[in-house]
């Protein structure tokens, strides 16, 4: 083989590594608080960050592409969020926050995406089901995508049971010890769900911390949650700091006629004192 077709042969290797290694993490949302420890006088204020990197991504997620935002008190209650007002008056664009006094506690911040349909074709990517793709030439699945966020913040001492709560979201990572209470070195254990249930096959974790990499799709830690010890995973805390925990999960679709798949994506963060 002449050096040219080798040179040819090593960049086409290279060029379906590299994308090999990007398809495998697609695009996803992440809860940013502004603090993550709180006094009561505060007000529980984030923004949605969207994209790869951690802890900025790429861009603001689309407030349109928002289907339910809410804040669980330390007792399980739902608390309104709105755009957070500005000085002049008028509505952030990008920022929310609670409404009304909080009291002493755990809080957990709750995001859920409108699902849709979509799928790579040779026109583009596209956000329509099988049906409606039938004329086009698909050259990938067709998915039904849905993406759920949390975040975990506390109020003075931080007590309550509101971080643990199962939604029942179609992908969800509940910790099974408040991060409030851990420190270097120890072990979150984690909880993956779906639909409420532990999943019957074995999922990657993903955890990283702030400051670990400005590169996208880099994780600090990597472990599996498998069906034998009933979805559970440990991550361990290799730095105080702010911390995000990504998985995400593939599955049949019910109706095959609209998609080969669901895609499910899910994120937590939160932060571990030094």
């Amino acid at each position: 083989m002449s050096l040219k077709n080798l040179i040819r042969v090593g960049l086409a290797v290279i060029g379906g590594i590299i994308f090999s290694v990007i398809s495998v993490y697609a695009c996803h949302p992440w809860i940013n608080a502004n603090k993550y420890k709180l006094e009561q006088k505060d007000v529980i204020r984030f923004f949605i960050a969207y994209g790869h990197n951690f802890p900025f991504g790429h861009s603001f997620y689309d407030n349109e592409q928002i289907g339910e935002m809410y804040i669980l008190s330390p007792d399980g209650e739902r608390i309104k969020v709105g755009p957070r007002v500005l000085k002049d008056g008028k509505p952030s664009q990008v920022q929310f926050e609670s409404k009304g006094r909080l009291k002493e506690g755990t809080y957990l911040v709750v995001m859920e995406t409108k699902g849709h349909f979509g799928a790579k074709t040779a026109e583009g990517y596209q956000w329509k089901s099988k049906k409606e793709l039938k004329d086009k030439k698909v050259i990938d699945k067709v998915r039904y995508t849905q993406m759920w966020a949390k975040a975990i913040v506390t109020v003075g001492e931080g007590k309550g049971k509101s971080f643990s709560q199962i939604l029942g979201h179609g992908l969800e990572i509940v910790p099974l010890k408040d991060p409030n209470e851990l420190r270097t070195n120890d072990f979150l254990p984690i909880k993956i769900l779906h639909n409420g249930k532990p999943l019957k096959e074995p999922v990657k974790v993903h955890a990283t911390y702030m400051g670990f990499s400005n590169e996208p799709d880099v994780f600090a830690y990597t472990c599996w949650a498998s069906p034998s010890k009933e979805g559970v995973a440990n991550i361990r805390i290799l730095q105080p700091g702010i911390w995000k925990i990504y998985v995400d999960y593939k599955a049949p679709y019910q109706d095959p006629e609209l998609a080969d798949e669901y895609s499910y994506y899910s994120t937590l963060t939160f932060e571990v004192k030094p």
